[in-house]
């Protein structure tokens, strides 16, 4: 079985998700909200290439693997026998630029 470990930027992504969702909709749904992530994320441990490489979907090598856990994706990558979550990410932050520092905005006019 491997070893789940957050790194410290996925642990602030969670309080900061935590912080949103109890102002916007109260610490119950808060709290079942990072559950359905934790649940998620510890299934890793015995099933860590459950979540598909992030490198099949962009043209940039990358270890990174991901798991979608509506409506965020949970970033990680496997080290040894240590499954290391590198960031939790909602669905409408730009996860390339997070990630990678690529903007998918561009400053062109559109045809």
């Amino acid at each position: 079985m491997f070893k789940l470990d957050y790194a410290p930027r996925a642990m602030d992504d969670l309080a900061r998700m935590k912080d949103f969702i109890t102002s916007r909709h109260g610490a119950d749904v808060a709290q079942k909200s990072l559950r359905r992530i934790t649940t998620s994320a510890r299934r890793l441990e015995r099933f860590p290439e459950e979540g598909p490489s992030l490198a099949g979907l962009i043209n940039i090598s990358t270890d990174y693997r991901y798991l979608y856990v509506r409506p965020n994706y949970l970033f990680y990558r496997i080290e040894g026998n240590c499954v290391k979550i590198v960031r939790v990410l909602n669905e409408k932050q730009d996860i390339y630029n997070i990630l990678f520092g690529l903007s998918t905005v561009t400053d062109e006019d559109p045809i």
